[in-house]
């Protein structure tokens, strides 16, 4: 039967839209950033968040992406402001790194001394942060597309697998600018080389970006996809393989998927079915209800 998920209080405190979240590997510890630079942490233990620390300014405008190390040492931001910055979980700023492009996905390495970004061109590198060196570039520019005068940006999503030996990059293959839609596309790297290995597409320009990946301990990986009008994808994917041995359609818009530790279970955070967007009333008596976003719950099979 469904598992009925209890909600806590909610955080507050954000100027605006918080797009990324971590929760500590070890401690009861929520990790947050908005569009206007802010960077949080709260402890999330008992009935009522407890603010543990803040950072208005952390970048200037909007954290695109935050992702915490394995040991729960420190934290990555990347964001518009062109800036990929490493700090400790208690909030000090270790390192930074001036990039020359807006900043669109982060990820730590397994044995957290390095960090790989990826920024609107399609350009991925990794990074020392400790020695403050650049140690490897990843071409990745199917995910960069020049519209007229607009630098149209699809890359998503980056991640280490395989123990770090590889690297994923996920988004879109974008077709245009304006309202964008691209064919969703997952990249798959040698880390110590640089070397792509397989680039996977996966339907049409309506089924948009691959947005987060996820790596099973059987080996395979759960990548999840959002489009338009409302599409969504949960697809299991061998890497050695070209095709998904799994896909999964009911449901809607899927931004992110998280596996449970015991390696049974995993969520997703998707979109309400029929979702509102175009601003005309949706019920009979002219009201205009708003969106959700649901978490799903899913059993993995033994």
């Amino acid at each position: 039967s469904p598992v009925e998920l209890v909600p806590l209080p909610h955080l507050a405190g954000f100027n605006g839209w918080v797009q990324t979240i971590a929760f500590h590997p070890k401690d009861k510890v929520l990790y947050a950033a908005d569009t206007w630079g802010k960077l949080t942490a709260t402890a999330y233990e008992g009935d009522a968040p407890n603010p543990l620390w803040e950072n208005a300014t952390a970048h200037d405008g909007w954290i695109r992406k935050l992702a915490i190390s394995a040991d729960g040492q420190h934290l990555v931001t990347g964001g518009r402001d062109q800036f990929v910055r490493v700090w400790t979980t208690a909030g000090k700023l270790v390192a930074e790194h001036k990039h020359t492009e807006d900043v669109y996905a982060v990820a730590f390495a397994p044995e957290g001394k390095v960090v790989a970004f990826g920024d609107e061109k399609g350009r991925v590198k990794t990074w020392d942060f400790g020695t403050k060196q650049i140690v490897r570039e990843f071409d990745a520019k199917v995910f960069h597309k020049l519209s007229r005068l607009q630098d149209v940006a699809g890359l998503r999503m980056l991640a280490f697998i395989e123990g770090g030996k590889s690297l994923v990059v996920g988004g879109c293959e974008p077709e245009g600018g304006g309202f964008l839609e691209g064919v969703p596309v997952l990249l798959k790297f040698e880390t110590a080389t640089g070397r792509q290995q397989t680039e996977w597409k996966f339907g049409a320009a309506k089924d948009g970006f691959v947005l987060d990946v996820a790596q099973y301990p059987g080996g395979y990986l759960i990548v999840v996809t959002s489009g338009q009008p409302g599409n969504g994808k949960i697809m299991f994917l061998r890497p050695g393989e070209k095709e998904p041995f799994f896909t999964h359609t009911n449901v809607a818009n899927v931004h992110s998927v998280t596996l449970h530790p015991d390696g049974k279970r995993f969520a997703v955070a998707a979109m309400n079915k029929a979702s509102n967007g175009n601003g005309r009333p949706k019920t009979t008596d002219g009201s205009y209800p708003s969106n959700t976003s649901p978490v799903h719950l899913f059993e993995i099979p033994a």
